[in-house]
């Protein structure tokens, strides 16, 4: 059983965080330029003197002495070096920000400014950096997205890219294919409430939408999160704020991933899926095992021949014989196939594998994804469904009723032994019908 816990080194990076844009207004006589902009929050604004003596003046009106009800007001000092920067200010909060020059009479010449900060999620700061690639694309996976650009409030702890690559290898592959735990990972990293930093005191426990918590330990300026550590706080959205974290947060979670659990959340294996449970052959996927299970997608069922599925799910013990003919009792990864070894199946049948350069087959299909490890066994995913040596009488006979087998064809279209040992045989029938089976007898 392999166990998910709490990480603990501490990385010491400076990760190049990319929330927010910074924006250059230039001041001279009796102008801003641009004189409006439209910025998002956590973006920041720099006021460059072109000449003059000139402030920037967020605060009391100089045209009407009364305030300008900002969200936040801001005023700098005057300045009459050219090339200077008068004002630099980080929009924190979303809102119309008007200003001007209080300098004389610049206001009423008309040196007046607005900024409008845009309204934004929590998860729009996420979605909007670069550095948060992976993080928003689980939230995807997750379906969290709509629940962080809800009304909130909520305080995420972010993790960056360079903080899910260092996970141990397989691990975010395993969490995406399982999104119940990615789900529960995630909501590990958010709280409900808007906590900013000036919140945060050393000790203090912060619960989580997992039923868990967090602990900050705060030394010499440093804010940590459990083991994480805060690179860039107080990034404030409509609904909450994020903290910039450099590691992922782990809770001691205990759990068996199995080579069922890899069925249950994959989206191309729905037809395997409701087999297995048909069947009555999930409890033994999640079993201890160890498996190896040679997943059909559902392409590969689609490919089977017209009726033959909706057969096989009306006789569960052919349908049992099928399926247990894509399980090994063992972990057989691809670097323990070789070209013509044998895998006994749990029908009591065999596997050939072919390999051909970096193909790989099994029987007559094709792994195309391989090596996907669980708790107990591992899965490679073909694109055909294997059919036993010993087929269940539905396979050769399912449809034809009452009609009247005529002959056999190869995949050339020539007629051959209806027992000849081809890859792919099509049978011919008096009501027109054509049936595609695969003859695998060894």
């Amino acid at each position: 059983m392999k166990h998910l816990t709490l990480t603990i080194f501490i990385l010491l990076l400076s990760i190049n965080q990319s929330f927010s844009d910074t924006f250059q207004v230039n001041v001279g006589s009796y102008y801003y330029s641009p004189p409006s902009l439209t910025i998002s929050v956590g973006d920041t604004v720099v006021w460059i003197n072109d000449g003059g003596f000139h402030d920037v003046n967020g605060d009391i009106s100089a045209l009407t002495g009364n305030s300008y009800n900002n969200p936040e007001s801001f005023n700098s000092n005057a300045t009459n070096v050219a090339g200077a920067e008068i004002y630099t200010h980080v929009f924190s909060i979303a809102g119309t920000y008007n200003y001007d020059c209080s300098v004389g009479n610049h206001a009423a010449q008309g040196m007046t400014g607005a900024i409008v900060v845009e309204q934004t999620t929590v998860f729009d700061i996420i979605a909007g950096s670069d550095s948060h690639n992976t993080l928003e694309s689980a939230l995807l996976a997750a379906g969290l997205d709509s629940a962080l650009n809800g009304a909130g409030p909520f305080t995420v702890f972010a993790p960056s890219d360079e903080s899910f690559d260092i996970l141990p290898e397989g691990t975010l592959d395993n969490l995406l294919a399982n999104t119940t735990l990615l789900s529960t990972i995630l909501l590990h990293h958010v709280h409900a409430g808007e906590l900013l930093s000036a919140n945060l005191t050393n000790g203090m426990t912060i619960e989580t939408l997992n039923d868990d918590e967090l602990t900050v330990t705060i030394a010499n300026d440093v804010v940590k999160i459990d083991m994480s550590t805060v690179t860039q706080a107080d990034i404030v959205a409509d609904n909450g704020v994020v903290h910039v974290i450099n590691m992922v947060l782990m809770p001691e979670i205990d759990t068996t991933y199995t080579v069922m659990d890899v069925v249950d959340n994959s989206p191309t294996h729905t037809t395997l899926k409701t087999a297995l449970y048909e069947a009555g052959l999930d409890d033994d996927l999640r079993a201890e095992g160890p498996f190896t299970l040679f997943a059909p997608t559902d392409s590969a069922f689609d490919n089977l021949p017209a009726g033959l599925l909706d057969d096989l799910l009306d006789n569960i013990p052919a349908l049992t014989e099928v399926l247990l003919h894509h399980v090994h009792g063992d972990e057989a990864m691809a670097d323990d196939l070789s070209d013509g070894m044998m895998i006994p199946t749990l029908n009591n049948d065999s596997l050939t594998v072919t390999i051909n350069g970096s193909t790989v087959m099994i029987d007559m299909s094709t792994v195309v994804l391989a090596d996907i490890p669980t708790d107990n066994g591992v899965v490679h995913v073909i694109d055909m469904v294997l059919v036993p040596e010993s087929e269940p009488a539905s396979i050769n006979t399912f449809d034809a009723k009452e009609a009247i087998y005529l002959y056999t064809l190869n995949i050339l279209g020539e007629k051959i032994n209806r027992n000849a040992k081809e890859k792919l045989l099509i049978d011919v029938y008096s009501n027109g019908q054509a049936i595609k089976r695969y003859n695998l007898t060894k």
